[in-house]
């Protein structure tokens, strides 16, 4: 029920859903703080006692429900993998659910967020086409040279526009309060050429030797064939040796084994200076943001492209993220009034 195979793990590394890899963050911590906690079976609650208090944590899982990709609160046939438990049930924020909303935002408290205009508006640089709701990556077309009309079928979530391509590396930053403890930096994958293999051959190669991992859903090929005509390729061409190529800007493609420890999962401590600077301003704008709306402290994601000049440029918030295990001490922090590297 909880393994995880790259169809249905879109931007979730093993690690994090990994339900032994929760287990053993909770075991730690009460071990630590002489707790005790206890696992509901029919409701998958975590109940928590420490210090003279007591409190219930509420599961969440991945599901895939009439071909969408879901984080919902209960088990079922459906789901497919666990995110982990958090002291309170999905919460609702304006802010991640639309990204209009979110760019609006950012734009207004200093934070850097790419270009954005309506079609058939010209933005005059590179771009991308997205969705104002979020669809877990997918409903992303491009990228496009500017000028260049973009080629593709409308998709329904919401609004239509188009984006400032930023080409660098995708930054996912996990985030308690104002509180950023779990990071992942990911370049974008890719393929080297040998003078021989053509670009669809070394992917072929890479996926088969990425094992446990199951080869690139149907649905990502019209994904890698856009970001092979950018850069001026075609998937049956054959590369020069020593060529690289990228395959797919989007993060959660990646085509490595998937990481199974923190140690391998968190980049938070591999961040420039300049960097976690750019990242605390952002999470103390959006944390004032939630704390008018609610009275503790909630998880929440912020995802961003890192340029080559080490400049954040944020895209959006997820409100209901998968849970790294590596938040539970700050969670318990909040609760049970410990400090979180106790």
């Amino acid at each position: 029920m909880f393994s995880t195979s790259y169809r249905n793990a879109t931007a979730l590394s093993m690690y994090m859903t990994m339900l032994t890899n929760h287990l053993r963050a909770v075991k730690s911590w009460g071990e630590k703080q002489a707790a005790q906690a206890s696992i509901d079976v029919e409701s998958f609650q975590l109940e928590v006692k420490a210090r003279n208090r007591y409190f219930t944590l509420h599961p969440q899982f991945r599901a895939r429900m009439n071909g969408q990709l879901v984080n919902v609160g209960q088990l079922s046939e459906e789901s497919t993998g666990f995110l982990g438990w958090l002291p309170y049930k999905q919460m609702k924020w304006p802010l991640s659910t639309d990204k209009l909303l979110f760019k609006a935002f950012g734009a207004d408290h200093g934070l850097r967020v790419p270009a954005w205009c309506f079609p058939p508006a010209q933005l005059g640089q590179d771009f991308i086409l997205k969705q104002s709701i979020g669809s877990f990556g997918r409903d992303i077309e491009g990228p496009f040279r500017a000028g260049e009309p973009p080629a593709g079928s409308a998709k329904e979530r919401g609004v239509g526009f188009a984006e400032q391509f930023i080409r660098g590396t995708n930054l996912k930053l996990w985030i308690w309060g104002r509180t950023i403890f779990h990071a992942h930096a990911n370049p974008y994958p890719r393929v080297v050429g040998d003078g021989v293999q053509s670009i669809a051959q070394l992917i072929a190669q890479l996926a088969e030797a990425q094992s446990p991992r199951m080869p690139r859903p149907a649905e990502d090929e019209d994904a890698v064939a856009a970001a092979m005509a950018y850069q001026g390729y075609a998937k049956t061409d054959v590369l020069p040796t020593n060529m690289p190529v990228w395959l797919d800007f989007r993060y959660g493609r990646d085509y490595q084994s998937p990481a199974t420890t923190a140690a391998a999962d968190n980049a938070l401590h591999k961040l420039p200076e300049g960097v976690l600077a750019q990242a605390r301003h952002a999470a103390d704008m959006l944390a004032r943001n939630l704390e008018a709306l609610y009275s503790a402290p909630v998880l929440y994601s912020l995802d961003g492209v890192l340029d080559d000049e080490g400049n954040a440029w944020w895209l959006e918030v997820n409100s209901n993220p998968s849970l790294p295990p590596t938040g539970y001490p700050h969670i318990f922090s909040t609760l049970f009034g410990t400090q979180p590297d106790a």
